[in-house]
Formats: structure tokens, sequence, C-alpha cells
């Protein structure tokens, strides 16, 4: 429980995802138990990793960062920067971009420049899982209708952005990663591979959940991060 209640209280800095708002990790640091004047996020609307120097002078050794998605991969890029209490990625690709996915995501940046976040994603099959899809998707349609002008450098974030393997590799905090089994944007595979990079690295699938498991499951999620945070008594990378 002291554990807990330490995460809990720490100063929490978040990096939301592709057309994301930082509400995306509000039921999830709601179940953690995280106050509000603890949450503390990075808007994403650089269009370079290297840009993102505001978030690593906001960490200090008592701060946990977490990042989802096209965030994670920021924080990730930072993790030989920064020394958090935590660096905690969900739905976490380390690896280059594919360059088969730039004429996908070039089509998309248009489409919501044209159209809106919410009415560009309903065109596109959106994967939801967890007890509550229809809630899910609402919830990803409404964050998307409020960030369509982040929308290019996101784009451009996504296409150009290196590997974060070696970075990552350089890290002296503890990494977390977390994927959900079902994830076909960031498979577990991918987060495996992260944690596996790290000297202090470790990873869960998320059973059941998919790319969006922060509100599909946040529950889940934040039992996973706990179990996680406990006193080791098993492997590295070893699940939770």
């Amino acid at each position: 429980m002291a554990i807990e209640k330490d995460l809990s209280d720490r100063r929490w800095v978040v990096v939301p995802g592709t057309l994301c708002t930082p509400a995306v990790f509000d039921p999830f640091l709601d179940a953690m138990g995280v106050a509000d004047a603890n949450r503390h996020a990075i808007e994403l609307d650089r269009a370079d990793v290297a840009a993102y120097r505001d978030l690593i002078e906001q960490v200090t050794p008592d701060t946990v960062v977490c990042g989802f998605s096209l965030g994670a991969i920021v924080a990730a890029h930072a993790a030989d920067q920064m020394t958090p209490f935590s660096l905690i990625l969900f739905g976490l690709n380390p690896f280059a971009d594919d360059p088969e996915k730039a004429e996908g995501r070039r089509a998309l940046c248009d489409d919501v420049q044209r159209l809106g976040g919410a009415a560009a994603l309903e065109t596109r099959n959106l994967d939801v899982y967890g007890q509550t899809p229809k809630e899910t998707h609402h919830q990803v349609l409404e964050m998307a209708d409020q960030t369509p002008h982040l929308i290019a450098a996101q784009t451009q974030l996504a296409l150009t952005r290196p590997g974060a393997l070696p970075a990552l590799a350089r890290s002296s905090s503890s990494v977390l990663c977390l994927t959900g089994a079902l994830d076909g944007a960031a498979p577990p595979g991918k987060g495996r591979a992260a944690a596996e990079q790290a000297p202090k690295g470790q990873f869960c699938a998320l059973q059941g959940l998919g790319h969006f498991a922060l509100i599909e499951d946040p529950q889940a999620c934040a039992k996973a991060v706990r179990a996680l945070h406990t006193p080791p008594h098993k492997a590295p990378h070893d699940p939770a």
C-alpha cells in the first residue's frame, strides 16, 4: 500500500498521442488516485522529437512521466535525458516509422484538416475493446474533434522520428511498457522490445484490451502499473 500511495502522491507529467487531449489519461489517473493538481500535460504540437525540451525540463527524480502512443514515442526518445521516478509508456512503438504507413498518415492528416477529427476517424476502422466499447469510441472521437490543429505537426513527427531503442538503452530510470494484447496499432512485441532494451525495463500485456487500453479499462491499467512497482521477486520483463 505504501508504494501505491507513493505513486499517487507524486507529480505526473503526461504526453498524449495523436488526436488525443490529456483527457486520455484521466480515467487511468483517477484509478491511480492522482490529484488533479498533480497532473501536468505536454502538448504534442511539434514535428521533431528533439523539440520537446519542456518535457525534459519539467522532470525531477520525484516525477512520474507517462506517455501514450505517439506521446510515448516522444517520452521514450527523452529517456536518456531525464531521470524520473518512473517512465510509463502505453502503446509504444520504439522503432522508426514504417515507410508503408506514410500514405495513410498523410491521407488522415488531409481528412482531419478538411473534415475535422471525428469525421476523419469515423471513415476508418477504429478498433476499441473493453467492457464499454461504444463509450470508448465516443471518447476517442470527442478528443479528435478538439485536436485537428495538431495533426500536421503530429503527422510529421510520426513520419520522421528515429528509433527510440538507443535512448531507452541509455536510460537509468524504471521503464514500464504496457500494451493492450489486442493492440493492432502498436502490437505487444513492440512494447516488449522497448522494455527489453531498457536496463530497468518491464513489460506487461494487458489482456483483452487494445490500443486505447487507458480508457478501455483504466482500472486494469492502474492495477498493472501498481503490480510492476511492487518489489521485484521475479525476473525482469516478466508480465505482471
